[in-house]
């Protein structure tokens, strides 16, 4: 049998390896509607209509970076990343700003070996009536 506190590190691991997973996109048919590339460098944003995943790779394995998302007049997303040991990077983004129905989402990343920018449009999804 196990004990109360043998639980904790078997679910520390459990989550440990959730989050390694976690920028892997939930379903492999979703179309790319961005991508800019350079310097051995990607930057592709996919999406389904409601939420998008942007991601990058070539950034340099554990490499320091800027990763900045603006959209529209809200206050643009402006953080310090760090690249994965195999120099990726990936995080998902769902657009929506009170009182607009779409507008045009820029995205940035910068590292040591790369800079690159690429932009794309949403609409607000429409609500699902049953």
């Amino acid at each position: 049998m196990i004990g109360p506190l043998a639980i904790v590190p078997l679910l520390a691991l459990s989550l440990a390896a959730s989050s390694a997973t976690a920028a892997e996109p939930t379903d492999s048919g979703w179309p790319e509607v961005a991508r800019a590339e350079g310097g051995g460098c990607a930057l592709s944003v996919t999406g389904n209509g409601q939420f998008y995943r942007i991601a990058a790779s070539g950034l340099g394995a554990d490499a320091p970076g800027r990763f900045f998302l603006s959209n529209g007049d809200m206050k643009p997303l402006d953080w310090t990343i760090r690249a994965t040991g195999d120099g990726g990077f990936a995080r998902y983004y769902l657009p929506f700003r009170w009182h607009r129905d779409g507008g045009d989402v820029l995205v940035s990343l910068e590292s040591a070996g790369c800079s690159l920018t690429t932009s794309f449009a949403w609409q607000r999804a429409e609500p699902v009536v049953r």
